[in-house]
């Protein structure tokens, strides 16, 4: 959520601006995760930053930092890249077509800095080409608009944005299909945070996501999607309690409402409740490291009782380690009950983890390399489903990334990016296959 500002002691990486500038979603797969409902966390809040700037960082950044450009009040950021690479399987799907590939990206953003208030509104677009295999072509695209304001004691924080998505097979609970599935999300967000005149923060928050599918033409069911069209309601408080500075418990707990817009099939509404409670600590004092842990309970109910109610427990691991100046070795792990308007009906219990590690090998070069395990849990649907999309027998699906590169900043505006990542993966119902891909790429910055 756009709530969680995270800061790092390696600030010479995001001096740089290419904390992560190739791992694009077409190999790590951004799709996928912004269909599982995680956890809506931003009613956690979180520590203002008081990063400092060094003498070394401060050279950095004049001599390889993006400077954008400034209109009065506004702060302008843009970035442009192009890509060329190669990929043993475009399809990302058991026995799929090598292809060469090409990725071309921008986004724009514009940042309005005022005494009680921000503003921040921008767009951002990523297209794919696939000479040898153009029917996996594909370009996805958002524009947000997103800021705070204070008011007293409160700080209300808003988002709006819209994007256009694409899922791929590997996706944990989707359908195993030779193309692109595309789909679009809006998403209005609002957080108040409020501060108690002790240590004591509350923030409630609301999110509204509507999600709509599309129909992809022919006679095959699988690939009319739009019974996927649905609204996702979260709604929750949170406290955070200040022990001392950048060093806080946690509380949050939360309600989420899926509400299905289609019933093409005429069978039992897949609409469902859920419900979080979490506790947990957050510790982002300055120093080597930071860390940030959180566990509870979730459950899902659903509105007929065709469907198996889903209880687990819900835990979640952030940490930033950074032994030197120049490095920094970040490990996420999380688990929880994923979104069950998959072509899955009962939904999933998910586990998710990351590690990503950055060293700077000089002044304006970073190296970087990092290793993913995604595994998904789907029971047995009805046998009232048996014939439609919707049917799925139990499975599981495990998918595991290791990526390697580095970011070379030739100056202010320009860098030279070399990436490798491979993927070891099975969609829903397929064995096991890989994808591996190399890029290299050129990007451009105000």
């Amino acid at each position: 959520m756009f709530l969680s500002r995270e800061k790092s002691g390696l600030s010479v990486l995001f001096a740089l601006g290419i904390g992560g500038a190739l791992q694009s979603p077409l190999f790590l797969g951004k799709a996928a995760y912004a269909q599982v409902v995680t956890q809506n966390l931003s009613a956690l809040g979180s520590p203002e930053s008081s990063a400092t700037v060094d003498a070394f960082q401060s050279d950095t950044d004049h001599r390889y930092g993006a400077q954008g450009l400034r209109f009065g009040p506004w702060a302008v950021n843009g970035e442009a890249s192009e890509g060329w690479g190669y990929t043993n399987n475009a399809d990302q799907i058991m026995g799929g077509v090598p292809s060469a590939v090409s990725q071309t990206k921008a986004d724009l953003e514009g940042l309005l800095t005022q005494s009680r208030r921000q503003v921040r509104v921008g767009a951002s677009v990523n297209q794919l080409y696939y000479p040898e295999r153009q029917l996996q072509d594909q370009t996805n695209w958002s524009a947000f608009l997103s800021g705070d304001e204070r008011l007293g004691h409160d700080r209300l924080e808003y988002h709006l944005s819209h994007e256009k998505m694409t899922q791929m097979p590997f996706d944990l609970g989707a359908l195993a299909a030779n193309r692109p599935v595309p789909y679009f999300v809006q998403d209005l967000a609002l957080d108040d945070r409020i501060e108690t005149h002790g240590k004591l923060s509350i923030i409630p928050n609301f999110d509204l996501k509507r999600f709509q599918f599309a129909d992809l033409g022919g006679s095959d069911a699988y690939l009319q999607q739009s019974y996927r069209n649905r609204l996702l309601f979260s709604e929750g408080v949170g406290l955070r309690y200040s022990l001392a500075e950048g060093s806080d418990l946690l509380m949050i707990a939360q309600g989420v409402e899926i509400r299905y817009s289609s019933n093409r099939f005429n069978l039992p509404s897949r609409n469902s409740n859920g419900f979080s409670a979490l506790a947990g600590y957050d510790y982002q004092i300055p120093g080597p490291f930071n860390v940030r842990v959180l566990g509870g309970y979730q459950s899902r109910s659903y509105a007929a009782s065709a469907y198996k109610t889903l209880n687990t427990f819900y835990v979640e691991l952030r940490g930033t380690w950074t032994p030197t100046h120049l490095t920094r070795v970040s490990l996420t792990v999380s688990r929880g009950i994923a979104d069950s308007a998959f072509e899955s009906v009962v939904g999933f219990v998910y586990t998710n983890a990351a590690l990503d590690i950055r060293h700077v090998y000089s002044r304006n070069l970073v190296l970087h390399a990092g290793a993913q395990v995604q595994q998904g849990g789907a029971g047995r649907t009805p046998a009232i489903f048996e014939h439609t999309p919707l049917y799925q027998v139990m499975t599981s699906q495990l998918n595991s990334d290791f990526s390697v590169g580095f970011d070379w900043a030739l100056d202010r505006n320009f860098s030279l990016g070399v990436s490798n990542i491979y993927r070891n993966a099975n969609a829903v119902g397929t064995g096991r296959y890989s994808i591996d891909t190399a890029v290299i790429s050129v990007k451009y910055q105000l």
